[in-house]
């Protein structure tokens, strides 16, 4: 029984942080609804909003494709939080019935004009499923991942005069391939400590992200560009000396990415976080 709670608590935990995401989606999502008519053989998408007098006005927006998306991802939203809910209460009574979340099914449900657009208008598979998977003792992984992100601490204050490039949350950094870095592990869901700055001896770190992974063990990333500059390359060559005396080295604790004056691949920034980041958390 004492499992079964755990169990149960386990999932809750993934339901609310579920919801509380729906929630703050729904939250800024514009008013109204999408709706389609066929013209003159061209599906033309509406956009169904009610007007002073509480009727509703359609205005063709086939030409506001952000906004075919955003009604589109408000649905999609709307309908799994109302599922979440569900789920939430019944699992708040110990009852063993529920509904199965699945995106799948949700956009099978869809009619009309929803029906007619691809997945991605409507969410993104890779972050939904990270979120969605938390069980067990990967969900205790994330919370203390989670836990060590909010606490406070040094940031590296070097050259401060470089740091040009603000991210979408605030964080300032050093060049457009970091930021690159940053805007995607926001969009997977990885917290991170940018440029978190400790000492070993006289000599003083910073890798551009730290993480804690499974353990409490702590990892790193360290992005690399200008490698066509010879000098700035040389001296990267002696920082990775001074991360093999402390005991970092890449494959191990340190991951390494480089592109070559900001010519980024972001694909392979992807592949980085999807097969090396986030397996380690």
């Amino acid at each position: 029984m004492k499992l079964l709670e755990e169990k149960i608590r386990e999932i809750l935990t993934m339901y609310e942080a579920l919801e509380k995401r729906f929630n703050i989606e729904l939250e800024s999502s514009p008013e109204g609804s999408l709706l389609h008519q066929m013209n003159g053989g061209y599906v033309e998408f509406l956009h169904s909003i009610p007007n002073e007098n509480g009727k509703r006005e359609r205005k063709g927006i086939n030409r506001k494709p952000d906004l075919i998306r955003a009604l589109a991802q408000k649905e999609f939203d709307r309908k799994a939080q109302k599922i979440i809910s569900h789920n939430i209460a019944e699992y708040k009574k110990a009852l063993d019935k529920q509904l199965i979340f699945d995106p799948d099914q949700i956009l099978k449900s869809m009619k009309n004009a929803y029906a007619l657009l691809p997945e991605e208008y409507f969410f993104d598979r890779d972050n939904l499923v990270i979120a969605a998977g938390l069980e067990g003792e990967t969900l205790a992984r994330i919370r203390s991942h989670e836990e060590w992100w909010k606490k406070p601490y040094k940031e590296y204050l070097g050259h401060p005069e470089n740091k040009t490039k603000r991210s979408s949350r605030g964080q300032m950094v050093r060049s457009k391939s970091e930021l690159l870095i940053v805007e995607s592990l926001y969009k997977y869901g990885v917290h991170f400590h940018y440029e978190e700055e400790f000492s070993v001896g006289s000599k003083i770190f910073a890798p551009d992200a730290t993480f804690e992974g499974a353990g409490h063990k702590l990892f790193y990333w360290e992005h690399l560009g200008m490698m066509s500059n010879f000098r700035y390359a040389r001296r990267n060559i002696r920082k990775l000396d001074d991360y093999y005396d402390i005991g970092l080295i890449p494959g191990e604790n340190l991951i390494l990415s480089f592109d070559n004056d900001d010519d980024i691949n972001m694909g392979m920034i992807d592949a980085i976080i999807l097969n090396e980041v986030i397996p380690r958390l």
